[in-house]
């Protein structure tokens, strides 16, 4: 793998060569990498009004073999760049002067909305429905991704049971995996910058034969070779604590759905977790 900086430098070394086109197509490795990251050499080409073969060439005057050589060197430049210059550049260029922290609340709300649009309604009921089925149910998340990860097994096992979330300092991976079957369900977390550890759960899951649902930004993310089922939360920006809201909206939704299709078993929980003298827990 070559840097970006390598990429960088060869671009200028060819850029007198390049055509109109080719000048066009430098301009957006530097002001937006995701494209090439997501998107295929024909799709990369309509998002920036040239042809496909166009964007071919491109990479074959840089020194790649094609178009793949070049979209893998972006993406692990990208997997491996933090997104906080991002989180800070995105709130101080849109930021409403007026009233700058409800503004800020806004923003959430459109990334939520943006969410819903384009989430799958078949890929959410199919969730729902395997997570009713599951005989158990493992979630895990790390860095960024542990909140969200914490927040739905707590919710989840409140609401039905059968739920555990993984914790690396207290776990066994090994134990915990060996305890999924068939019917078991395992949700995963795993936004930018992917940690390792999530997608070996992942592939350790797929092998025990158990059935993998992420919470992922993108398709193209490196989670997605071993899930059953995406819930995509892709934002027009890369900053993984953007992701948050419509990540715990989506979260939640999940939650309520469940709740809804087995109201009678989640009344009984909440019942008998009512009838428990708990005076000593709370103020």
């Amino acid at each position: 793998m070559i840097k970006i900086e390598d990429i960088y430098q060869k671009i200028t070394q060819q850029e007198h060569l390049f055509t109109k086109n080719l000048q066009k197509i430098s301009k957006f490795v530097y002001n937006e990498p995701k494209i090439f990251a997501v998107y295929s050499a024909s799709e990369a080409g309509e998002y920036m009004a040239v042809s496909e073969t166009t964007v071919i060439r491109f990479c074959q005057q840089l020194g790649f073999k094609g178009y793949r050589d070049f979209q893998k060197d972006i993406r692990k430049h990208l997997f491996k760049q933090s997104t906080l210059t991002d989180f800070i550049e995105e709130k101080s260029i849109k930021v409403n002067n007026d009233q700058p922290l409800k503004q800020l609340m806004v923003k959430d709300l459109e990334a939520i909305q943006k969410t819903m649009e384009r989430i799958s309604e078949t890929n959410l009921e199919k969730s729902v429905n395997r997570l009713i089925q599951a005989d158990s149910i493992l979630v895990s998340g790390s860095r960024a991704s542990f909140a969200l990860a914490s927040w739905f097994a707590f919710s989840l096992d409140i609401v039905q049971g059968r739920t555990r979330l993984f914790q690396s300092h207290i776990d066994d991976i090994l134990l915990r995996i060996s305890e999924l079957t068939p019917k078991s369900v395992v949700v995963l977390f795993s936004f930018h910058r992917y940690a390792k550890e999530t997608i070996h759960i992942a592939e350790l899951a797929k092998k025990q034969g158990a059935f993998v649902i992420a919470f992922t930004d993108t398709a193209q993310a490196p989670i997605t070779a071993y899930a059953d089922l995406l819930l995509n939360v892709e934002l027009d920006i890369t900053s993984t604590l953007d992701i948050a809201p419509p990540a715990m909206s989506l979260a939640k939704t999940i939650i309520s759905a469940i709740s809804l299709k087995n109201q009678k078993q989640f009344e009984e929980r909440a019942q008998r977790l009512d009838a428990i003298k708990s005076d000593d827990f709370f103020s």
